[in-house]
């Protein structure tokens, strides 16, 4: 059930039976010359759709925050940075807003690796509101799923342009879709570290993307997001 398709009666209505509430983010950011720079918005919107078909009507599915934590990728023309406490702050009280009005469970979608910290800040604040937080950054927790179906992860590379692809193909432009192999050894931090690790706004080999592997990404992910999201109401938080 979608939050931003109900009056403010509706919302209490739906008040009466649904307690967990999903809620995308994202960022505008470089992916590479072929990808759209909304991709950290459409793959998280399109996990939440999927989670809508199977799930509607135990959950609702917020607006997405669209602006994420992107200080490298601020080099490249039509990124946008926030820093990471607003962006830890802001999340805090958009999710803060729904616990008044009786929301226990908040899902949060994230679709860019540069705001888990502020994720991270934003969920242990949630939590001591009294808040029970599920947190997906999709090309983590995932990876073995993801590595069944394509050869490699990578920053706009052949996972998240075949995400992308299954969304709408005439968002990405496959002729200049391109591959760089390299990727930082986690140690170092330096200047301009984005020469060295997304030379061209990507890292991996996006010319191997198919809308068909993007297609059995999203179904298996579906599935992974139900399940957790039951274990999440079952109250099964440990193994």
């Amino acid at each position: 059930m979608y939050l931003a398709k109900l009056t403010s009666n509706g919302f209490k209505e739906a008040l009466q039976q649904i307690d967990t509430i999903v809620l995308p983010v994202g960022s505008i950011e470089a992916h590479g010359p072929h990808c759209p720079i909304s991709t950290d918005i459409l793959i998280p919107e399109r996990m939440a759709a999927e989670l809508e078909g199977v799930l509607g009507d135990r959950l609702l599915i917020a607006p997405t925050i669209p602006y994420g934590y992107s200080p490298d990728l601020a080099y490249f023309p039509g990124t946008v940075h926030v820093s990471g406490e607003t962006l830890a702050a802001y999340i805090c009280d958009v999710a803060s807003s729904w616990l008044k009005w009786g929301i226990k469970h908040v899902v949060l979608l994230n679709g860019h690796g540069g705001n888990i910290p502020a994720l991270t800040l934003a969920t242990d604040k949630l939590v001591s509101k009294g808040a029970r937080v599920m947190t997906v950054s999709w090309w983590l927790h995932f990876s073995s799923t993801i590595l069944e179906i394509c050869e490699s992860q990578g920053h706009a590379g052949e996972d998240e342009t075949s995400l992308v692809l299954a969304i709408d193909a005439s968002l990405v432009e496959m002729e200049k879709a391109t591959a760089y192999e390299k990727r930082s050894k986690g140690y170092f931090k330096v200047p301009d570290m984005v020469t060295y690790t997304f030379p061209e706004a990507m890292n991996g080999d996006a010319r191997k993307a198919t809308f068909a592997k993007g297609e059995a990404m999203y179904y298996d992910f579906a599935l992974h997001l139900r399940d957790l999201i039951e274990e999440l109401w079952q109250d099964k938080i440990v193994s």
